[in-house]
């Protein structure tokens, strides 16, 4: 059997939407030429719109990194996610699922593909079942690659998002040699680079690294006291909490800025603060007491709720490689003399009966194959996979085992339906402790805070950024001119 090559989209019960393609075996230069024309046939019209609303959206993300570069200007200076994505246009994507996204673009929609019965708004006569090798580029293709990226369906995924995974597929890809996590060593590396260049006074815990597992954040009038467990770590001016919420496992409190009690701690208002009312302002009815729920000195709590984007938990993934395995032809509806792909994706169905999202052949000739799940394969859903003699190598729940409660892989995105994301600055201590100068106290930044709309690495990246101009503002690092004010779309 020849190596695997390509991809294809299984359907499931022995059904593919998209085998490999019928060029695979050709010389590379016919190869390079009869596959871009097979694709366009497939997908004709709805590859042109989809692709036109990607580039669209390229061109105003590339309008970010300027804004981010720029210290001059009040303007660049975005107080959470959203009002970077108004500034460039983008934040009404944020706010539609994908489904709803590519509806407005007037892509063909084939409901039969759909896990969901019922019609389609809209819905006229199909043309292009009567025409021979025409596909449905939103139930094939695009689906495939939200499940693969995010495990989420076109109904759960909003259009920003989704625009974001889809941009791939027809641009460069860009990786990282040796890993990801050379990001951050290379972060600290020039971080380290540019302070010992710099006049500040020498001081060899300025930039420093140390790994602890943090347990509590504490906030007082003019510092913020971080503990790993019973051990304090020592006092801050500011905090950054560079990991989602849902996450991180951390308490955030605060002294009373009441002053009437500095051992009692309260819940830290990170998504700001409810009026102090006398309880006998609430009508005396279940859901206003329960409003009206006090502490133990008899107040009102000080923090408000926190949006769904903050709470929600992540989708769970779970990841299984295996070794000395052998495709099981028979069990995906193949010929055993098939030329396999080297990636199999999925159709909502596929994912629904078979339980994987991907599945991807890293080594033939060892039998190394990986897969994306929603939760663990059971031994018998492998040997019926990969055969009786594979090995199992690895094996990682991203988000745990109770339903992603302190995990996950990608954020649940709702379908556009909980767009709102917290602010980047979570906690101001001069705006709490009623403070007359304006930052003059702890703060507790939230670098995350933009993955309530999109994730992926290159915006963690616009998020740390945004952060960091905000934290060199407060500290007098860097100041913007005065002369202008306001977010408008830039």
């Amino acid at each position: 059997m020849k190596a695997p090559t390509g991809m294809g989209i299984y359907h499931g019960n022995g059904e593919w939407l998209l085998k490999p393609s019928p060029f695979s075996s050709y010389p590379s230069l016919l190869k390079s030429i009869l596959e871009p024309m097979y694709f366009l046939w497939r997908y004709n019209f709805d590859y042109f719109r989809l692709n036109g609303a990607v580039q669209k959206a390229v061109k105003s993300f590339d309008m970010v990194y300027d804004l981010l570069n720029d210290t001059q200007h009040k303007v660049t200076y975005f107080e959470s996610p959203t009002e970077l994505w108004e500034a460039i246009g983008l934040q009404r994507l944020s706010r539609v699922s994908f489904h709803d996204l590519l509806d407005g673009l007037g892509m063909y929609r084939d409901k039969s593909l759909e896990l969901e019965s019922g019609s389609v708004k809209g819905e006229r006569w199909n043309w292009r079942k009567w025409i021979p090798g025409i596909g449905c580029l939103r139930a094939e293709l695009v689906t495939a690659i939200t499940l693969n990226t995010y495990n989420q369906d076109l109904n759960q995924m909003n259009g920003l998002v989704s625009l974001v995974a889809y941009v791939p597929v027809g641009g460069k890809l860009f990786s990282v040699k040796g890993g990801n996590y050379q990001l951050m060593e290379s972060a600290l590396y020039q971080a380290r680079a540019v302070y010992d260049n710099s006049t500040c006074e020498p001081s060899m815990r300025r930039i420093q690294r140390e790994q602890k597992r943090i347990t509590t954040v504490v906030a007082s009038e003019n510092s913020m006291e971080l503990y790993a467990g019973p051990e304090p770590l020592g006092k801050f001016d500011v905090v950054i909490l560079a990991a989602p919420l849902q996450q991180c496992r951390i308490r955030f409190l605060v002294e009373d800025p009441m002053g009437l009690d500095e051992v009692v701690l309260h819940e830290m208002p990170l998504s700001g603060t409810i009026d102090n009312r006398d309880r006998d302002d609430f009508v005396a009815d279940e859901t206003s007491l329960k409003n009206a729920t006090t502490n133990e000195h008899g107040q009102h709590l000080f923090a408000s709720s926190l949006p769904l984007s903050a709470t929600v938990p992540y989708t769970s993934v779970v990841t299984t490689v295996v070794s000395n395995a052998t495709l099981n032809t028979t069990y995906f509806g193949l010929e055993a003399d098939v030329r396999l792909p080297r990636s199999i994706l999925v159709s909502e169905r596929g994912k629904k009966l078979e339980g994987i999202t991907t599945l991807t052949i890293l080594s033939w000739e060892s039998g190394i194959m990986k897969t994306f799940s929603s939760g663990v394969l059971c031994t018998e859903k492998r040997q019926a996979i990969f055969g009786p003699h594979h090995i199992l190598e690895y094996e990682q729940v991203w988000g745990g085992e109770e339903n992603g409660k302190y995990g996950g892989a990608t954020p649940s995105f709702g379908g556009g339906r909980h767009p709102e994301s917290l602010p980047y600055l979570l906690y101001d201590g001069s705006e709490h402790w009623g403070k007359s100068k304006l930052r003059d106290g702890p703060a507790l930044y939230y670098a995350n805070a933009i993955e309530s709309s999109v994730a992926a690495i290159e915006i963690s990246a616009i998020g740390a950024k945004s952060t960091a101009k905000l934290v060199a503002r407060r500290l007098g690092l860097i100041q913007p001119k005065e002369d202008d004010t306001g977010h408008g779309e830039l």
